[in-house]
């Protein structure tokens, strides 16, 4: 990186003159920096950016033109293990931009507040998307990710693309915004787990809906309302270099799919932006490009962030990455500030309504049903009927809520958040007394989002259809009803498998129960990846001083590849292990 400017050499081609891209900015994060005693990432030269800077140069601007009632779009996009989660959310004291930008959010809402007059109102919702395969699932909502073929993804004339029955929680500080996204995180670890996917395999979208009601000058309620999404794209890769067969080699294609579609709107929207009016924009083509039509051709200020990997084994895929970026920057949208006054907005959806109603009385079809000529079938009146219906009851929705103080939404989520956050505080109690599981996940960011505890006496492991209903419930592959026995005797505690039931323990295979010590790795299936957390024995470590490391997913990984002998070797890196265990064991 020199200046705003990007070089990349090819490897294999040392001599040649490195290839230059221009951004806004360019930022270097592989090396000179230091870790603080508190985990921050410090610059220790003039080359590193550290996660502040970042926000410094992108997120404020975000927040500016969030205040000034603009949509506002951040989406990151580059190679599986770039760095765009990093970037979007961090880690540990290494906040990203979301929780950086929610936190100066409700730092200027608080100060707003304190002088606000009586008709002032300063709300802030969220929601959470996931695009799996194709599907989109809300992860502020468990019960919607069972839906088969996901959720559906609907046209407005004025909202362009939305997602049916999607979830909009109301937050009133960052922490409860944190809670949420932590809430979402768990839920697409359940799901992700249940259906053999890892971490980068799908899409996220984390929405921020931003409203401010104040009187203008002469006294007429006005609502501003500003959108922004937060994108963390699945990473892009290469089907020859990751090796993936079946269900990976399939959601991969998905992604794929989806990043080349993005790739082709980006391109027709340039195409636009210098002139050529006749090109059509695919955004129809995928779904993520349907939900990310405001943010990348409509009414919204848009940033992109490209990451990329420094390794010269990624050669062809950082310079596909800076390619991207390079036509992406060439798109101009068109933002306006979303400013209305409150009672024009409700008597307009009162005025839609009652068209809606008209329509849905008279069947809203003019052209004969059946026979020739192009006439609808009573199937497809029917379909068209029940649309109808759907717009009406979401009209009805958002009149409902804009007529309801923020008071009145607040109590509403307080109370419904009320049993979870107890729920949570047991839960981190019971954590350092109770023996328990806790997940591995290929993603750190999903990694401890699932906890099992082994309760006094006997527990079950099994499905959640299982009857008698098991205490402790997995899904997915090779899971049976009545898979396991967890057994707590006086804080020993033994694991015994059901018959037929497949589970290892520190990568060996078990057939009658066996004792669970502090850190045990424990694989239920060939999915359901544990480690075994023992409050007494970890206190007892560190009283007498032992160091004992932290089991994760690769050396749990590791270690079961191993004892099941399927270690082979790279020839292009020693000791590189190339069959993943989940297709492989069983």
């Amino acid at each position: 990186m020199v200046g705003n400017q990007t070089e990349i050499k090819d490897p294999e081609n040392l001599s040649a003159d490195p290839r230059r891209f221009s951004f806004d900015f360019s930022y270097w994060s592989h090396d000179e920096f230091k870790e603080r005693p508190d985990g921050y990432l410090e610059p220790t030269g003039t080359k590193y950016a550290d996660q502040q800077t970042v926000f410094n140069d992108l997120g404020k601007g975000i927040i500016d033109n969030a205040w000034k009632g603009y949509n506002c779009s951040l989406f990151a996009y580059g190679q599986t293990g770039s760095g765009k989660s990093y970037s979007v959310v961090g880690y540990g004291k290494n906040q990203g931009i979301v929780p950086l930008f929610c936190d100066d959010l409700f730092d200027g809402i608080e100060k707003k507040r304190s002088t606000a007059g009586e008709n002032e109102e300063y709300q802030v919702s969220l929601s959470m998307l996931e695009i799996y395969n194709e599907q989109v699932r809300d992860l502020l909502n468990p019960k919607t990710i069972a839906i088969k073929g996901g959720l559906k993804v609907r046209q407005d004339p004025k909202k362009g693309f939305y997602v049916e029955q999607m979830t909009l929680k109301q937050v009133n500080s960052y922490e409860e915004i944190d809670s949420k996204i932590n809430e979402g995180t768990r839920n697409r670890t359940v799901a992700s787990t249940n259906m053999n996917a890892t971490s980068s395999r799908a899409h996220t979208i984390i929405g921020i809906n931003f409203t401010q009601k104040c009187p203008n000058d002469v006294g007429e309620s006005m609502t501003r309302t500003s959108i922004v999404n937060l994108v963390d794209l699945a990473g892009s890769e290469r089907a020859d270099s990751t090796g993936a067969t079946g269900d990976r080699l399939k959601e991969g294609s998905a992604i794929n799919k989806s990043l080349s579609t993005l790739g082709n709107v980006i391109k027709a929207l340039a195409d636009q932006s210098t002139g050529n009016k006749k090109v059509v924009v695919p955004y129809r083509d995928s779904t993520l490009t349907k939900l990310l039509q405001n943010a990348l051709g409509g009414n919204s200020k848009t940033i992109m962030i490209a990451a990329l990997s420094p390794a010269d084994i990624n050669y062809e895929e950082t310079l596909s990455t800076l390619r991207f970026a390079d036509r992406a920057k060439a798109i101009k949208t068109t933002a306006t500030v979303n400013e209305s006054p409150t009672d024009k907005l409700i008597r307009e959806l009162r005025e839609e309504n009652a068209k809606l109603m008209e329509m849905i009385k008279s069947g809203g079809i003019t052209l004969p049903i059946g026979g020739g000529g192009g006439g609808y079938t009573t199937d497809e009146v029917e379909e068209m009927k029940r649309q109808l219906q759907e717009q009406l009851n979401q009209n009805q929705s958002e009149m409902e809520q804009m007529k309801k103080s923020w008071q009145q939404k607040l109590a509403e989520s307080e109370q419904e958040n009320l049993g979870k956050l107890e729920e949570d505080k047991k839960k981190n109690e019971d954590r350092k007394v109770i023996p328990h599981f806790w997940n591995l996940n290929e993603d750190p960011a999903l990694t401890a989002m699932v906890i099992h505890f082994c309760n006094d006496g006997k527990s079950t492991i099994g499905t959640k259809n299982a009857q008698p209903p098991p205490n402790i419930q997995i899904n997915g592959l090779s899971i049976q009803k009545q898979h396991a026995i967890v057994t707590n005797k006086g804080m020993n505690v033994t694991l015994e498998p059901c018959s037929g039931a497949k589970i290892l323990v520190n990568g060996q295979k078990i057939a009658k129960g066996v004792q669970l010590h502090h850190n045990d790795r424990v694989l239920f299936g060939p999915n359901h990846l544990y480690v075994f957390h023992h409050p007494k024995d970890a206190s007892k470590n560190m009283k007498e001083g032992k160091s004992e490391e932290t089991p994760t997913f690769d050396s749990a990984n590791e270690e079961i590849a191993e004892k099941a002998g399927l270690v082979r070797h790279d020839g292009a890196t020693s000791g590189k292990i190339v069959s993943p265990y989940s297709s492989v064991l069983f």
